[in-house]
């Protein structure tokens, strides 16, 4: 009875497999799992295993002819720590592209959050820039990812790249404004040198009074090196300046990292009363293309008039990534 079945869901399934083998689709993901430790001034010490931004996706295109073509993607996360289920919040949307650049419309990253993602050597990590290193609770750059988003991305103008992005609110603040958001970015990239600028116009998107903020950021590659920074105005957001400096060495399949960063309440970054700092070093090790282990320490220290009412901690994390 049980081969009967099996031979019946065979059967089924092989109309399904034949039209995937036709269609230009991909399914890839990436497994994330960490081991931390964080041991704060107050209170006890943590032990977790920490499932980071593991994800399953599916996209493709199909080729409209005459330069164009129809793109698609749809992105899961799951939590590969504990239960194991899937959850949305990942980037998935339909859209155009061809020699004049790209439009897409759905769940994406605004460009605002594109404009320095790969100035973020610690991304996804106990030391990510946008989760204010292991506590997330102070600092950090804001990136969101905008449902309802509408988008443009242009062509490479001689390594210069536009990027800007809507988000009606009727999600939002239910008013049904059109452009209730918007996001543009300008990113410039020609052999080893990077640099990008953005401004985002919030306007309800996190569900409170309106609010822009701004960053920019530059990188520079030589031979093994590299190093990045990243400024951004946040006040009208979230209360504070932020800076983030970081760099990183190639070694045979190694990569040492470290990372500084400060948040600033005060609009002073040479006072030390009002400020979150943050700083992380790092070994990567790659086993192959798709697979690599890394420990980071990391550690951040919260100073409010001149007080510590959060004090110091510090952070261990081992953690694995393989990419399929």
């Amino acid at each position: 009875m049980k081969k009967k079945l099996l031979a019946l869901a065979v059967a089924a399934a092989l109309p399904m497999v034949s039209q995937a083998a036709t269609a230009d689709v991909t399914i890839y993901g990436v497994v994330h799992t960490s081991i931390d430790f964080v041991d704060p001034d107050a209170g006890d010490s943590i032990t977790d295993v920490t499932g980071r931004a593991s994800r399953l996706g599916f996209k493709g295109s199909e080729d409209l002819g005459d330069g164009l073509k129809v793109i698609w993607k749809f992105e899961s996360s799951y939590d590969s720590s504990a239960n194991g289920g899937f959850g949305g919040g990942r980037n998935a949307y339909i859209g155009l592209s061809g020699g004049w650049g790209t439009f897409l419309y759905g769940n994406h990253d605004t460009p605002m959050k594109m404009s320095t993602g790969k100035l973020d050597i610690f991304g996804d990590t106990i030391a990510d820039y946008n989760q204010g290193s292991q506590t997330g609770a102070f600092g950090g750059l804001v990136d969101i990812r905008a449902a309802d988003a509408i988008a443009y991305v242009s062509p490479s103008f001689g390594g210069l790249t536009l990027a800007g992005a809507i988000v009606p609110d009727a999600d939002y603040d239910g008013d049904g404004d059109f452009a209730g958001g918007y996001s543009v970015a300008a990113m410039y990239s020609n052999g080893g040198f990077f640099a990008a600028a953005a401004y985002e116009d919030l306007d309800d998107l996190l569900g409170g009074a309106d609010a822009n903020h701004w960053r920019i950021g530059a990188g520079f590659d030589m031979g093994d090196f590299h190093i990045g920074a990243v400024y951004a105005d946040q006040t009208d957001l979230v209360g504070d300046d932020y800076l983030t400096v970081n760099g990183s060495y190639k070694f045979g399949n190694n990569t040492l990292k470290a990372m500084w960063s400060r948040a600033d309440f005060d609009d002073d970054f040479l006072d030390d009363e009002d400020t979150f700092d943050n700083w992380a070093i790092g070994l990567d090790h790659n086993f192959s293309k798709r697979t690599k282990m890394y420990l980071i320490y990391a550690a951040s220290d919260l100073n409010l008039h001149g007080t510590n009412p959060v004090g110091e901690q510090d952070g261990l994390s081992f953690g694995m990534v393989h990419k399929f």
